[in-house]
């Protein structure tokens, strides 16, 4: 599996960060990658980059912030490959203020999550698929982060960390029950403090406040990367099977995900969300 010759790998926030580092060591393996990403230039800067060992790389646009958008590129990958072996999902912003979408979902949520329910949707996540979904991932789900979905108002108030918090747990939701639902294998990781660019959208009076809670445990994208190859292709996961992992390593899911009707909730919200952003809710 060290050699990727003749795989498909999809990486959300593909142009960037954490996923820009992984699309290129996917690449560099081998694989025919498909990034996803906002910025159009620096999707160029990467699909000009030499391939190593017959790897290449294609790169879509689109704007995660629109369903519509996000609609369109899962179309555009369901038509152009029949199947995908390899997918990570690392789009993801962090936002301290109340802020929605076009379609009138709040941004985190839409951004980190919308798409994954929309690619099941349209059938991109089946079979022998392995996807790697990056949100929280911690053994046990601490007591501030526990959320409901069985409410689709409160769902919708969440903002800002609170609206964070919530993308991040519906992440790790779905990844609890993807085997389940879709027949993939699913990681969920939770990679910690990264040097990336997700808090950009941060005041810059709050991000000089938690500078010093991320100077020391921050480590850079293709640390991150290195981490998300060994979960997908070195050391992966029994089919269709669920586990999760951050930089120290390997757990299972905890018991909070593992709810059938905290799942069920989750999946239902979605749809109305989802009809909400469609004008036919």
């Amino acid at each position: 599996m060290n050699n990727l010759n003749g795989k498909t790998a999809v990486v959300t926030g593909g142009t960037d960060g954490i996923g820009a580092a992984t699309a290129r060591a996917l690449r560099d393996r081998g694989a025919a990658v498909v990034i996803i990403g906002r910025s159009a230039a620096k999707a160029a800067n990467l699909e000009r980059e030499p391939a190593l060992h017959g790897g290449s790389l294609q790169a879509l646009t689109a704007d995660f912030s629109s369903m519509a958008q996000v609609r369109s590129v899962v179309r555009q990958l369901a038509e152009g490959h029949r199947h995908i072996d390899f997918l990570v999902h690392a789009v993801g912003i962090l936002i301290t203020r109340a802020q929605y979408t076009d379609e009138g979902l709040e941004m985190d949520l839409a951004v980190s999550y919308v798409f994954l329910e929309e690619a099941a949707a349209l059938g991109l996540l089946k079979g022998a698929t392995r996807m790697v979904n990056i949100a929280a991932s911690a053994p046990e789900v601490p007591k501030y982060a526990r959320m409901e979905f069985d409410d689709l108002d409160t769902v919708r108030a969440r903002t800002g960390m609170k609206g964070h918090g919530q993308a991040q747990l519906a992440n790790d939701l779905l990844t609890a029950q993807a085997p389940g639902r879709y027949g993939i294998t699913a990681v969920g990781y939770g990679p910690g403090a990264v040097n990336t660019s997700i808090r950009r959208e941060v005041p810059k009076i709050l991000q000089a406040v938690m500078k010093p809670f991320y100077a020391r445990a921050t480590r850079q994208p293709q640390d991150t990367a290195a981490d998300l190859l060994a979960l997908l292709v070195d050391e992966p996961t029994p089919p269709s099977s669920v586990t999760f992992a951050n930089r120290d390593g390997r757990f299972g899911p905890a018991a909070y995900l593992t709810d059938p009707r905290r799942q069920d909730d989750l999946i239902s919200v979605s749809d109305a969300l989802a009809r909400q952003a469609a004008g036919t809710g």
